[in-house]
């Protein structure tokens, strides 16, 4: 699977031909070092990696910086990433931010078969988590050792409703 830093630069080629420079721009508009943060030293060695791969490709455009572009292959990639996490619950948002900001890699068929996938998956997920909450509250578990739980149901709540609005 890409990692996160992958998706990313091949997401924002979804847009068509970037160079680092301007990758780096756009992260910084999008206020991405708040939820991940991509310094250029990463973005560059990312970009050497994926190219390495045949995900992106340099198109010769420019002497003395590469203009990327994404490949077929990279383009196939980035949709199995993009499907793999609607597929799965992670304490950690961030990839489904990512799913969901480069889904328009996967057909309108696809999508929806994604999100149904990921509106059964969090129901699971949710009922389970709401379960497990309240036999702790019934224990009298501290709320400190229940906070993270209460997180998740958050969590789980936001996505659902941002799946949506898709």
């Amino acid at each position: 699977m890409l990692s996160k830093t992958s998706i990313v630069i091949c997401g924002m080629l979804l847009q068509g031909e970037m160079n680092a420079y301007d990758m780096l721009k756009m992260i910084e508009r999008m206020n991405m070092q708040y939820w991940h943060p991509i310094g250029a030293t990463t973005l560059y060695e990312t970009c050497l990696r994926l190219e390495k791969k045949g995900f992106i490709e340099d198109t010769g455009r420019a002497e003395n910086k590469a203009v990327y572009r994404l490949t077929k292959n990279g383009r196939a990639e980035l949709k199995a990433a993009i499907r793999a996490l609607f597929e799965r619950v992670d304490f950690d948002s961030v990839w489904f931010c990512l799913a969901v900001m480069y889904s328009g890699v996967l057909t309108k068929k696809e999508l929806e078969a994604e999100k149904k996938k990921r509106a059964a998956l969090l129901d699971d997920y949710e009922k389970g988590t709401i379960e497990n909450r309240e036999k702790m509250l019934a224990a009298k578990v501290p709320y400190i050792d229940i906070c993270a739980i209460d997180r998740m149901i958050q969590i789980v709540r936001m996505e659902k409703e941002t799946l949506g609005k898709l």
